[in-house]
């Protein structure tokens, strides 16, 4: 994904260095725990160190980006001084304290290229919709799976590890985030971590993963119930239900993140349920699980053509129960479209 030179172009800078895992990968499809991604006017150059050099030069063969192997960032630093390099672009928010004070001691004076990888990260070329779209159809392969096979007595720790394997069995490479699985009142929590709750007759269950597949993530939440449930539960899901869909047929290129919010808060708001919808309506989703832009109350950037987010409306009673409706979606100029093919109406299992 040749996007480091149009980076570099943005930044205004003599130079870019990226060393944030997430951010090299970005630029350069491949992933290490160690790396520098150096860009100037005439090369773009991959440093790694001798643990990578033999697999990052094969994946690199044939690219725009080199391969050269460095022990240490001072290695990287006295490479790019010997090149004259006076204002050199980092992204600030991934930047310690440690870091910018070596740049300086080396004499750079830092720009932050944060922004520009903000800016190009947001949309997704076809390339990556389509990585994206894979690791949703993962994700949902592997929670039919699991449905199937959901009894009595099982814990939240025990189907939250069944899930990932189910999703790693499917084609998945990692999850996502820590999978969550909640039974019963542990459902009114929205980042309930699991536990040993067993899993009996009449429980919500909310389940809340998401894999990687070519380093994209998929975000879905499924909520539904392990044998009858009461009334309130239901007519709590329908509301949800209707509030997502709300969403997702209305939100638009061109929309504030505020706006997309107010479509599913605003649903909500007309059955008396909008002060239980604590988090926002959704986040960018691509090499990271969390992205630009916001769909929330903050959110102030415009939605454009081709973004990925979700779609999460949620309520939630403490010590009762929650419910959470997720999809991820791709904006486009039409509106808004899901990746997700499961049902979404209430299922009793």
């Amino acid at each position: 994904m040749d996007f480091t030179k149009k980076l570099f172009r943005e930044v205004g800078a003599d130079a870019m260095l990226t060393e944030s895992s997430d951010l090299r990968f970005y630029l350069t499809g491949y992933p290490s725990s160690f790396g520098f991604v150096y860009t100037d006017a005439q090369e773009s150059i991959l440093f790694t160190d001798p643990r990578y050099a033999e697999s990052a030069k094969a994946a690199m063969k044939g690219q725009y980006i080199g391969v050269e192997i460095a022990r240490s960032a001072d290695a990287v630093l006295d490479y790019i001084k010997s090149k004259k390099i006076k204002k050199l672009a980092v992204p600030f928010e991934r930047t310690t304290v440690p870091q910018m004070l070596l740049l300086r001691k080396y004499g750079f004076k830092p720009v932050d290229s944060m922004p520009a990888f903000i800016d190009a990260m947001e949309v997704k070329s076809e390339e990556e919709s389509a990585l994206i779209a894979r690791a949703c159809s993962v994700a949902e392969e592997a929670y039919i799976r699991l449905l199937a096979q959901l009894k009595e007595g099982m814990t939240e720790n025990d189907t939250a590890a069944l899930l990932e394997y189910e999703m790693r069995r499917c084609g998945a490479e990692d999850r996502s985030f820590e999978t969550i699985a909640a039974f019963g009142p542990n459902t009114s929590v929205p980042h309930h971590h699991p536990d040993q709750t067993g899993l009996k007759k009449g429980m919500p269950v909310l389940l809340d993963f998401g894999c990687k597949v070519g380093g994209y993530c998929s975000d879905i939440t499924r909520t539904f119930l392990f044998g009858k449930g009461d009334g309130a539960f239901e007519e709590a899901y329908a509301a949800v239900l209707s509030a997502h869909n709300e969403a997702l047929s209305r939100v638009r290129v061109g929309m504030t993140g505020r706006e997309a919010d107010e479509l599913a808060r605003g649903c909500l708001r007309k059955k008396g349920l909008d002060k239980f919808f604590t988090h926002s309506l959704g986040h960018g989703i691509g090499v990271n699980i969390h992205e630009s832009p916001t769909l929330g109350p903050s959110g102030a950037r415009r939605l454009r053509e081709n973004m990925v987010f979700s779609i999460e409306p949620g309520v939630y009673f403490e010590g009762k129960f929650g419910i959470r409706i997720e999809d991820t979606v791709f904006l486009t100029a039409n509106g808004a479209v899901s990746f997700m093919k499961t049902d979404k109406k209430l299922t009793v299992l």
